[in-house]
């Protein structure tokens, strides 16, 4: 990445503050596919690395890969840790234009740029708004329980039918998507063979975690987040928390984990292991199983075989 232009932009809804490493000046452009498209063609950036912004980064997005411009989405704990570091206080889009774009040059380029990582929109699109109904599902079955006046409780009724007849036509679109594109159809299937895994699960890994099958099983349970951090301050040794990365993903291997240990597997007999021989609490023992699971199915994708159980 050595002289070549290295871009940081922070992503707005109307517009996007773009700057180059190692320049002060700050352009600001329209989010809007013309502005973007115009502004790659001058300035012609090797590398550009913007905060993911719920769907405000989408044009961006397209319009470098459609170009073949590298880039990095930066998770924003990392530009606010970077931002400490600096003795930065302000915060304005300009400002964080320049941060991200200093952090792109010192840290990212540091370490080869992974290639292949691009989520499927629609896939990633249909996944997030099932995650949505089953949580509304589940709030309105809720007060269903609780709710005693008769208008209230036919208003959930037919507010919960609903939301299942959603859900149902939603799934069948996934289901529709992951058959459409024989890779991802082939990468579902091969999913599935790892126990406790099943469709849900298998799409979640595939629409919300790219990177699987491309990073080592460390870098993948840290990406997630289900990587024990050390905390150690002399003779003293704190509790390893884990958290962060990506909650979708530790959702859906959280149910996985909890089905893999309910029947006879090698997942089982490493939970109970866990629980008995080195009495580690259950949760921390079904986070073990979250992180073994998530390796195995890297492990999976990265090969491209079935999984077979002594291997686990």
């Amino acid at each position: 990445m050595q002289n070549k232009a290295i871009a940081g932009a922070d992503v707005s809804k109307g517009w996007l503050d773009v700057c180059l490493a190692g320049k002060a000046d700050v352009e600001r452009i329209a989010n809007e596919r013309a502005a973007i498209d115009a502004w790659l063609e001058r300035v012609r950036p090797a590398l550009v690395a913007f905060e993911p912004t719920g769907g405000y980064e989408r044009v961006l997005r397209q319009a470098l890969r459609e170009r073949g411009v590298l880039f990095m989405r930066v998770h924003p704990n990392r530009v606010i840790a970077f931002r400490a570091s600096r003795g930065i206080r302000a915060k304005t889009d300009k400002i964080d234009a320049v941060l991200i774009a200093t952090f792109a040059a010192e840290e990212l380029t540091r370490r080869v740029p992974q290639a292949g990582h691009e989520t499927d929109d629609l896939l990633h699109e249909l996944a997030a708004r099932r995650r949505q109904l089953v949580d509304t599902l589940q709030a309105e079955n809720c007060r269903l329980q609780i709710a005693a006046a008769p208008a209230v409780r036919n208003s959930l009724k037919l507010i919960i039918q609903a939301l299942r007849k959603s859900l149902d036509a939603l799934e069948a679109e996934i289901a529709q998507a992951v058959a459409a594109d024989p890779i991802t159809a082939e990468l579902a299937e091969l999913l599935q063979t790892v126990h406790g895994i099943g469709p849900v699960t298998a799409v979640t890994l595939i629409a919300d975690l790219p990177e699987l099958g491309y990073l080592t099983g460390k870098e993948i349970s840290a990406l997630v987040g289900l990587a024990p951090r050390t905390r150690q301050s002399g003779k003293t040794r704190y509790r390893e928390p884990t958290g962060h990365g990506r909650p979708g993903v530790r959702h859906a291997l959280f149910n996985a984990a909890r089905a893999a240990i309910r029947h006879s597997s090698p997942f089982k007999t490493f939970y109970e292991r866990l629980v008995g021989e080195n009495q580690r609490p259950g949760k921390v023992a079904l986070t073990a199983v979250m992180r073994k699971l998530l390796v195995t199915a890297n492990a999976v994708a990265r090969e491209r075989q079935p999984w077979k159980q002594g291997a686990a």
